[in-house]
């Protein structure tokens, strides 16, 4: 019985993991083009609700709150990737090199 969980559980966690690092990936993409969260969360989430909906729709699928959880997750973390990677600069004053953060938020 334990065995049989455990390996249930471990396809049950790929399938987040999958969903975690697709919404990063699209949400990265998304702040690096839009440069607003507020539209990437937008685009991200309306992606993961489509994809949710259309699981829905086959036999034997239903929607999935723990896959929202898991892009939504996703999203942010790649909102903040994104927005690392658009304002993350260096600026070199003679010898020092300064590392900083410009937000639009």
């Amino acid at each position: 019985m334990l065995i049989s969980t455990s390996v249930n559980a471990g396809g049950i966690e790929n399938d987040k993991q999958q969903h975690f690092i697709g919404e990063t990936i699209i949400c990265s993409a998304t702040m690096m083009y839009t440069e607003s969260w507020w539209q990437t969360l937008l685009v991200g989430l309306s992606i993961g609700v489509l994809k949710e909906t259309y699981d829905a729709s086959q036999e034997g699928n239903e929607f999935s709150k723990n896959d929202m959880a898991a892009n939504m997750l996703g999203c942010i973390a790649g909102i903040s990737y994104g927005a690392t990677v658009l304002h993350f600069r260096y600026e070199s004053e003679t010898d020092t090199t300064i590392i900083g953060i410009k937000g639009k938020f």
